[in-house]
C-alpha cells in the first residue's frame, strides 16, 4: 500500500524536530574557513547504537590530519545523531540517513555547514538511500517493510510508505525502475515472504513488479548505469556456517542473474564508473570482479581474528584509483580509513570515528 504525504510545513518540521530525542538544532555556523580544505575524504562513522556518538569525520587532503566530527566542529550545538547508516551526494550537498534517530540530514559538501533536516513519520528508520535525480530520491526504511519517496531539494516526503519485503536494505535505481534488497535480517525473518529477494518497483507508481529470487540475506545493491549492470551481494545465514554468500550480476530489463561468484560473508561493493570494474570486501579480503574479461583477481587479503580488524566498509576513489576501507576494529574502538592501492599496497591509515561505514570524495 502506498500512503501519499502531505509536504510538511517547514515550522511544523522544525517543532518536531525538536521535540525528537537525540536530535538537535544547531546554533549559528562557525567560520569554516581552513576545517574542510577542498580535495579530503569524508567518513560517515556509524557508531554505537542508541548511544548518539554518529559522526562524520574529514581526511583532510594530505591524508596527515583528520577532522574528528566535521557537525560538531563546524556546527556548534549539533551532533549528527544515533546510527548515521548511510550517505549520497549530488553536487554540494550530502544527504545522511541517520536510522535510529528517525531522521535524513543534509550538509554542505564545501564546508560541512548544517543546512536542513527530514524527520521520518511513524518512526520510521530510514536505512540505505539513492538520488534518482536532482527532485527525486528513495530510502529503505529497516524497520518498516517499505520505502519512502522524498524530494531532496526541499527535505519533503512524497510518499510516505509504500511496501516492499522483510527487512529492506539496499536500494538503487534504473531510469523506470527501484530495485530493493529485502535481507529479512538473517535467520531472524527468513521464513517470511519475500526475504532473500531483490523487489523490483515500477517508479512511476511503486507498485512491485517484479523480484529476483534465492538471494538468501541480501544486503547491497549497486547500478552500473554506463554498462546498465545491477549488481547485488547475499550474505547467507549465520546458521549455516559452512554456505557461502556471494555476488550476482542482475540483468535489470529481464529482472534474471546473469553471473554469478561466491565469497564468504560479502560486506562492501564498490565500481569504477570508468572501467565497469567490481570491487567486493569478504571475509578473505578484497577482490576485482572483470565481467568482460571473465576474471577475478585478489587485491589484498585480510581476515578478521577473533573479532579484530574488521572491515566494514569499501569504497572506491577514481580521482587517485585508490580503494578506501572503513576498518571497524572492534566495534567499540575508534575506527580507521584505509587508503589501498590496486595493487594491493596499504597507502593511507587514519583513525576516525566508531564503525566507519561510508566515504564521499
Amino acid at each position: 500500500m502506498i500512503v501519499r504525504h502531505i509536504v510538511w510545513p517547514v515550522f511544523a518540521v522544525f517543532i518536531t524536530v525538536l521535540a525528537a530525542s537525540c536530535v538537535q538544532a544547531p546554533d549559528a555556523p562557525t567560520g569554516s574557513a581552513g576545517i574542510v580544505r577542498p580535495g579530503g575524504v569524508y567518513v560517515l562513522c556509524e557508531g554505537l547504537w542508541r548511544q548518539d556518538n554518529s559522526e562524520l569525520s574529514y581526511l583532510q587532503p594530505e591524508f596527515v590530519d583528520v577532522v574528528r566530527d566535521v557537525v560538531s566542529t563546524v556546527n556548534p550545538g549539533l551532533r549528527l545523531g544515533d546510527t548515521a547508516s548511510d550517505v549520497v551526494v549530488r553536487g554540494d550537498t550530502m544527504y545522511v540517513c541517520v536510522s535510529t534517530s528517525h531522521t535524513i540530514e543534509s550538509y554542505r559538501r564545501s564546508t560541512g555547514e548544517w543546512l536542513g533536516r527530514m524527520t521520518m513519520p511513524a518512526g520510521r528508520e530510514p536505512y540505505r538511500m539513492v538520488l534518482a535525480d536532482d527532485s527525486t530520491a528513495y530510502c529503505t526504511n529497516l524497520n518498516d517493510d517499505s520505502i519512502t519517496e522524498f524530494d531532496p531539494r526541499t527535505l519533503t516526503i512524497r510518499i510516505e510508505r509504500a511496501a516492499v519485503g522483510p527487512a529492506p536494505e539496499g536500494i538503487a535505481v534504473t531510469r523506470n525502475a527501484i530495485f530493493v534488497a529485502n535481507s529479512g535480517l538473517g535467520d531472524l525473518r527468513a521464513g517470511e515472504d519475500g526475504a532473500g529477494t531483490v523487489a523490483v518497483l515500477d517508479r512511476s507508481d511503486l507498485a512491485t513488479v517484479n523480484s529476483v529470487r534465492g538471494l538468501v540475506n541480501v544486503a547491497a545493491l549497486k547500478y552500473d548505469a554506463l554498462r546498465n549492470r545491477m549488481w547485488a551481494s547475499y550474505r547467507n545465514l549465520p546458521s549455516r556456517k559452512d554456505s557461502l554468500g556471494g555476488i550476482v550480476l542482475i540483468d535489470p530489463d529481464r529482472a534474471t542473474i546473469i553471473g554469478h561468484w561466491r565469497y564468504t560473508a560479502p560486506r562492501g561493493m564498490a565500481i569504477d564508473d570508468r572501467t565497469g570494474l567490481l570491487y567486493v570486501l569478504h571475509a578473505d579480503g578484497i577482490d576485482e570482479i572483470d565481467v568482460t574479461a571473465s576474471t577475478t583477481r585478489r587485491i589484498i587479503g585480510h581476515v578478521s581474528r577473533d573479532g579484530n580488524d574488521v572491515w566494514f566498509a569499501l569504497a572506491f576513489d577514481p580521482s587517485r584509483s585508490l580503494l578506501w576501507v572503513g576498518n571497524a576494529r572492534t566495534y567499540v574502538l575508534d575506527g580507521e580509513a584505509l587508503a589501498i592501492s590496486l595493487d594491493g599496497g596499504i597507502v593511507h591509515r587514519l583513525t576516525v570515528g566508531l564503525n566507519p561505514t561510508a566515504f564521499v570524495f
